[in-house]
């Protein structure tokens, strides 16, 4: 079936109006987010897996067309502001600006690597307790940006002075830009004698000032664009409008006419990639939407890369939005944590280097690799074409597909197109997104008045793989070369699928035909194989799965850039230095734990923020950060812990065991965790949920037993925890003595390692994380639902699926990768074939499910009865005890109860 034509039209006329028009109608492209923690884990990347970190910077930001132009950076407080905090780099009013500690800002210096002229961009969130007035938030400001300049070369190129998400404060905004535009004093010191004071050059001042102001980010249609307009000192004062996630304007047309009559940005500055990913989404059953409830939609349907196309376009046509910034673009952090699964790369593994770069990176392809994206020049003496950015068209772009927040309504055919063109119109391109089961056809005209009339036209498409192709296969390619008559040319777009039609030169032909990419227009994302994510198991000839002295006496240096130049840093220097360094692996999800200087052990990890610096929070919580493999199993964590002096109650430290995120509390988030206070009463809890209890007597009681050193309540000594996970059993010791064990009849099976700590200063050192003696240590792989056949090829089989199951994407953040299967019929059922000894089962549960467990094709157990479960990823079912060897595990639906699947586990 197919849909109404629709016929777009180019005109030169339309091209020369916007080609006029220097900042609201040139498409700027697109840009990374670095907040919420999102970060966390980019900066081990470019320690450990330095080429995979350079190839990442490379492939977002190199080449003539680059993907990403901008870095924008939330700065944080050290409270949770969403997945987690962002580090802060003023913890006092007089502290000199940590900025290594910020991922973000190395981030936006390495990018320059490939792309000088890279963009940088600050908003603020929760502030620091020092930061009380608007004369405080211009010193955070000014110090940080000035900072960041002196230490990497890298001037921020514009502000939001306003808090994230909040209804804009117009006064303070328009006082904002007055200060930047006339500051004198430069960087504000500790002190008259203070040598950082000022500015250190005339082109550190020059460059300051030309600071552009942003309002508002407000999570709604902006509020705010009105008041803009009726009052001169604000619209002077404000060069770019943005506000995140809606496409639409508002009720008045204000942001159109900022862009159109008044000149001015309009930014999604905060917008939404793709959820789920895009590999596996082909194996869906998400239905049409219009006829059949179960069909699959390709790379389409809910939280895809089609619908994150459709944002865009209808981003413009609604509301002029030419820039676009992703919350996270690059998701550097642990998974499944609070707003997962909503990015272009993913990137969890740095000890492997494994980077998974979805369909969406294609998909921004579409508008940047075909056309010339940025900014103008700002200096109104020069042309309003003097760079040559495209202008999009508003008059050649159109969008009806419903929805705001998702872009979604697109099932009927609803057309979808964006008109990008060369300010002279020799060239143009224009996208089309078709996110539905129907055939769109359109027609393109030219103004004959047009230089790029007449010009083959040739036609990019994504769209799923076919059976026995990587999944990749169909991503940003050539697929056909298109001879206009008259200026006039017919364009079918598939079903699922999106294409640009360019006049550029971007393909050589072949004698048979067949078109391949010119170098300069190649998509180049790099490939995420199969079986490629090795799980971080260290040392396995002494059975150590991670060990981390928190000293890195041995680390090698590290490359930044800096001003331009690819430099060495020590490994702590390049992560914060004495000031507090990130240490490796770590995802905080509240507080700050950072490396710092230690008289008895050299170096240590030191939780920073204590209740005087423990600003506001989005989530609130206590200190905790997650370490290591989603994967672990069993093991043994072993840590030494040391109270510093506090001086109220009694502070506590926790040793969390078998983490695998799944809410947005994460002050409760392990499997199992072991909480001691400074006094010495203890809990052994699951997922926060008391199970054992006791006091100093009893740790006193323990370490005599056996004949270990006793526990010194209050601060100063050094005490080592352990916590083993083994199957359903657990078992605290302290100080090598026994203090409790408490076997679970619901068991959480793998998951992370978890330090955490109340609002008070608590050192560790000597993190080990151990095999178990006759346990399997992890899984080999941990295999999301909807993973039916391999990255590879298309069409060996990972998960097979027999009788009535549905494979549905568009699930919640807590549900793995956002997809869940489904199934009621007795008699379906799930196999896996594997290496191994055995597998477990997650995914939520009622324990109404009864399942036939077949192992080798033999009925082994029947009728097991499912575990109630809590969430997603928490364990429903366990095959384990199996033969170390290949075996094929079949689960059958014994009766009619729902049982859903999120993943699979399968065990060493």
């Amino acid at each position: 079936m197919s849909c109404a034509g629709t016929t777009i039209i180019l005109t030169a006329g339309d091209v020369a109006a916007a080609a006029r028009n220097r900042n609201g109608l040139t498409y700027k492209g697109f840009g990374v987010l670095s907040g919420n923690a999102t970060s966390s884990l980019l900066m081990d990347y470019k320690a450990e897996q330095p080429q995979a970190y350079w190839r990442l910077l490379e492939t977002l930001f190199g080449g003539e067309r680059p993907l990403m132009n901008t870095v924008k950076v939330e700065m944080g407080n050290d409270r949770n502001n969403s997945t987690g905090p962002n580090p802060c780099v003023m913890r006092d009013r007089s502290e000199y600006p940590a900025v290594g500690r910020e991922p973000g800002f190395q981030l936006a210096a390495d990018a320059r690597r490939y792309q000088p002229g890279v963009r940088l961009s600050l908003l603020r969130w929760m502030a620091p307790t020092w930061v009380r007035s608007n004369d405080d938030v211009y010193r955070w400001y000014k110090n940080t940006i000035l900072a960041v300049y002196r230490e990497y070369g890298v001037m921020a190129d514009s502000v939001n002075p306003d808090v994230n998400e909040r209804t804009a404060d117009l006064e303070w905004v328009a006082e904002f830009a007055r200060r930047v535009r006339t500051d004198t004093e430069g960087f504000l010191g500790d002190g008259t004698d203070d040598p950082n004071a000022g500015f250190a050059s005339d082109e550190e001042r020059e460059l300051f000032r030309r600071i552009k102001v942003i309002t508002s980010d407000e999570e709604i249609t902006g509020t705010f664009a009105g008041d803009v307009i009726a009052q001169p000192r604000y619209l002077n004062a404000m060069d770019v409008a943005s506000y995140h996630y809606s496409v639409e304007d508002d009720p008045d047309g204000n942001f159109t006419r900022l862009a159109e009559e008044f000149d001015k940005e309009v930014w999604n500055s905060e917008a939404q990639a793709v959820f789920s990913n895009s590999a596996d989404r082909p194996n869906n059953t998400n239905g049409d939407g219009v006829d059949d409830p179960r069909a699959c939609t390709g790379l389409g349907g809910p939280g895809g890369s089609l619908e994150m196309a459709n944002t865009l376009i209808k981003g413009f046509v609604e509301s002029r939005r030419t820039h676009a910034i992703y919350q996270p673009a690059i998701g550097a952090c642990y998974e499944h944590m609070e707003y997962a699964a909503k990015e272009l790369v993913s990137a969890r593994d740095p000890w492997s280097g494994w980077i998974y770069y979805d369909a969406g990176c294609a998909a921004l392809g579409h508008f940047a690799r075909f056309s010339k994206l940025g900014w103008e020049s700002a200096d109104p003496d020069e042309p309003a074409d003097t760079h040559g950015i495209w202008r999009a068209i508003p008059q050649a772009s159109g969008c009806a597909v419903g929805g705001n927040n998702p872009v979604n309504g697109a099932r009927h055919g609803e057309p979808s197109y964006l008109t990008l063109a060369a300010p002279d119109g020799g060239d143009f391109s224009t996208v089309i997104v078709n996110d539905s089961g129907l055939t769109a056809r359109y027609r393109l005209v030219v103004d004959a008045a047009l230089a790029a009339c007449g010009k083959p036209l040739t036609i990019w498409r994504t769209a799923a793989a076919n059976p026995g192709e990587r999944y990749d296969a169909g991503w940003l390619k050539p697929v056909a070369i298109v001879e206009p008559t008259r200026g006039e040319a017919d364009i079918t777009v598939e079903p699922w699928s999106m294409v640009t039609i360019t006049t550029l030169d971007t393909v050589n032909r072949a004698q048979d035909g067949t078109l391949s990419a010119k170098p300069a227009f190649s998509p180049n994302l790099p490939v995420a194989a199969e079986h490629s994510r090795a799980v971080l198991d260290q040392d396995p000839e002494h059975g150590v799965l991670y060990a981390d002295d928190f000293a890195y006496a041995d680390a090698p240096t590290v490359e930044t850039m800096k001003h331009g130049q690819l430099v060495r840093e020590d490994y702590l220097a390049s992560r914060g230095g004495d000031a507090g360094a990130t240490p490796r692996y770590t995802t905080d999800s509240n507080g700050a734990f950072e490396i710092v200087p230690d008289e008895t052990r050299g170096h240590a990890l030191r939780q920073q923020i204590d209740w005087t610096h423990a600003g506001n929070a989005w989530i609130e919580g206590d200190p905790r950060t997650a370490i290591g493999d989603m994967r672990w199993a069993n093991y043994r964590v072993s840590v030494d812990v040391r109270f510093e002096e506090y001086p109220g109650r009694a502070p506590y430290v926790l040793l969390g065991a078998r983490e695998m995120g799944g809410d947005k509390f994460t002050t409760d988030i392990c499997g199992y965790d072991f909480k001691l206070r400074a006094d010495g009463v203890w809990l052994l809890r699951r997922y926060g949920d008391e199970k054992r209890r006791g006091h100093l007597e009893d740790l006193r009681k323990a370490a005599a037993r056996a004949g270990a050193s006793a526990f010194l309540p209050g601060a100063g000594g050094w005490f080592t925890l352990a916590l083993e996970v083994a199957g359903p059993t657990i078992t605290v010791r302290l100080n090598g003595a026994k203090v409790t064990e408490w076997t679970d009849d619901r068991p959480q099976s793998a998951g992370r390692v978890n330090l955490g700590t109340s609002f008070d200063h608590v050192r560790f050192s000597n993190l080990r994380v151990e095999r178990l003696d006759g346990w399997s240590p992890y899984y080999t792989a941990l295999i999301d639902d909807m993973h039916l056949v391999s990255w590879d090829d298309g069409v060996t089989s990972v998960l097979e699926y027999d009788g009535d199951w549905t494979h549905e994407n568009g699930q919640g953040m807590f549900t793995y990768m956002r997809t869940i299967s489904r199934t009621s019929s007795a008699g379906a059922s799930l196999s896996h074939t594997f290496d191994g000894t055995g597998l477990d089962v997650f995914g939520p549960s009622d324990g109404g499910a009864r399942i036939d467990v077949l192992v080798d094709g033999s009925l082994v157990a029947p009728q097991v009865r499912t575990m109630a479960t809590s969430g997603a990823l928490r364990t429903q079912l366990r095959v384990e005890g199996l033969e170390r060897g290949r075996h094929t595990v079949t689960l059958r639906l014994a009766n009619h109860a729902l049982w859903q699947v999120d993943a699979i586990g399968v065990l060493l």
